[in-house]
Parts: structure tokens; C-alpha cells; sequence
């Protein structure tokens, strides 16, 4: 807490009221509110150069941020994601660059990749062994015998595309590669500002879409989002290949001991395949 008051008094902030929040210190100030929280990321004087603003006013001070607190406007959710998908694709469009494909390690992104598919199918393998050696079968394992061939071919389909993905983008001479905020959710997205920036990185635009999918895959029109997204930035050829691989790849199905959570659960896993399979097969 001394460092938390050198920077209080340097910045002429008198704290009234104090509120921890993980690792963000809420501050009551006599004329504002404020959050303090260590700061872990150089992005945001090139996103200012880049003319990207939509970020929390801030400062820098021994390592922390000091950025304003937003009270959040309520909106329909569904226009929340839209605003969210104008203006990632407003940070993919303003800080492209190319970079020619011996500086970018389109190697590791492949192996990452090809590590993933081979660690969600042996999931399930070992999965569908334990279901086989079971003698009294609960609901949510014959919904995921029932299924077990629909997850193994997006798996084999994945497999496939990524090996297809690598072996022609290796015959291209650059990459393109922008900043990608790597954490998206509505949650990090408070009246058109992007906060949680400490996983920034150089990369590939459409990790920010695949992740953002993951997480909201059954809550919007992704086909209209995707829509809004190419508009402002459209997608290349190898981009949106790479998406549809990526997001074919199942999500692993996380049960426990109590039987009526595992049959949901492997729905949403299986509504995930399913919305998924209706995304890829959209024309």
C-alpha cells in the first residue's frame, strides 16, 4: 500500500473510499473515481499513434495504470457485440502491417495448433474408453456415444485443414499481422472502450475473432457478425480458412459429479459443434 500512496499523492488523487477487485484497486476520489492497476503492457502510446482511442483515458506511474472508472451505459447485449466486432476490426484495420513469413513464426502456430486438435482427441479417446468400460451407462454418456462420430470428423476436418492451411501459406511471401487485444469478451468492452489489454500482441487478426467465438458461440448471429467485421476489414482467403479451421476444432466437455450438469454441459459442447457446422456450411 505505500507504493498504492506514493502514486495517490503524485497524482493528487485523495482517496475517500478503497474497493480490491482482483488486481484492480478502486479509488474514491473527492472529484472522481479511479482504477489502479500494475501495468504489464507498452501498447498504449503506438494504439494513440495509430490514431486508436478507444481505450480508458490513462496514465502511466511506476508501473501502474490510473485510468478513469466508466460507469456502464445498459444496452441490449446484442448491440454490445456488435459495437465490440466495429471496433475490433477498427484495431485489426489501423495497425496492419505485413511481415514477411521468415520473420513470422507461422511454424509455432501450426504445431500449437496441430498439439491442440491432438490433445482434444485424445480427450476423448480416453474418454469414450472409460464410457465403453462403464457397465451402467448415466444420460450424459449415451448423449456423448450417441454423438462420439460427429466430434471425430470436426476433428478430422480440422486435422486436415491445418495441414492444408501450413503447406500453402508457407508458399506465400508475407503474413499479415495487426495488433490483437488476445482477451475479448463483452465484459472487457465498456462503452465502446477496450479494457484488459495486457495480453496484447502482435498476431494474427482472426485470434481475436476465434476466441471471441469460443466464448459466445450460442448467444448471436455470427454469420451477421462476421458480416459487420469483413466489411470494415475484409478477411483474406487464408484468414478466414484458418478461422474455420480453428473454430471446428470441439470444445472438451467438462463433467462432474452431479449427472444433470453433465448433460447440459455436453449439450452446449454438442450446440457449440452444431452452430458450428451451420457457420461453415453458410453461404
Amino acid at each position: 500500500m505505500p507504493k498504492i500512496n506514493d502514486i495517490l499523492r503524485r497524482n493528487n488523487i485523495t482517496g475517500t473510499r478503497y474497493e480490491k477487485k482482483g488486481k484492480c484497486l478502486i479509488v474514491d476520489d473527492n472529484n472522481a473515481r479511479v482504477v489502479i492497476k500494475p501495468n504489464k503492457t507498452n501498447i498504449y502510446q503506438y494504439l494513440n499513434y495509430r490514431n486508436f482511442d478507444y481505450y480508458p483515458h490513462l496514465d502511466i506511474d511506476e508501473g501502474y495504470e490510473i485510468m478513469e472508472y466508466i460507469d456502464e451505459v445498459e444496452i441490449p447485449s446484442e448491440q454490445k457485440m456488435i459495437d465490440l466486432i466495429n471496433v475490433i476490426s477498427n484495431l485489426h484495420k489501423k495497425t496492419t502491417y505485413y511481415k514477411k513469413i521468415g520473420e513470422f513464426d507461422i511454424k509455432e502456430i501450426y504445431e500449437d495448433i496441430k498439439s491442440q486438435i491432438s490433445d482434444v482427441s485424445s480427450f476423448y479417446d480416453n474418454l469414450m474408453n472409460e464410457i465403453e468400460n462403464t457397465i451402467y451407462w448415466p444420460p450424459s454418456y449415451y448423449l456423448l456415444a450417441r454423438n462420439i462420430s460427429y466430434i471425430y470428423d470436426m476433428l478430422k476436418y480440422a486435422d486436415r485443414n491445418i495441414d492444408k492451411w501450413y503447406e500453402d501459406i508457407k508458399k506465400s511471401d508475407r503474413v499479415r499481422v495487426a495488433i490483437i487485444h488476445n482477451n475479448l469478451s463483452l465484459d472487457h468492452f465498456i462503452n465502446n472502450k477496450l479494457i484488459s489489454w495486457d495480453n496484447a500482441k502482435i498476431g494474427l487478426p482472426i485470434f481475436d475473432l476465434y476466441k471471441l467465438y469460443q466464448k459466445a458461440y450460442n448467444e448471436y448471429d455470427w454469420k451477421e457478425l462476421l458480416d459487420i467485421y469483413n466489411t470494415n476489414y475484409p478477411l483474406k482467403d487464408d484468414e478466414k480458412f484458418l478461422f474455420n479451421t480453428l473454430i471446428a476444432i470441439p470444445l472438451k466437455v467438462e463433467l462432474t459429479d452431479t449427472e444433470i450438469d453433465n448433460v447440459y454441459e455436453v449439450n452446449r459442447k454438442l450446440t457449440f459443434l452444431k452452430l458450428t457446422h451451420q457457420l461453415l456450411t453458410t453461404k
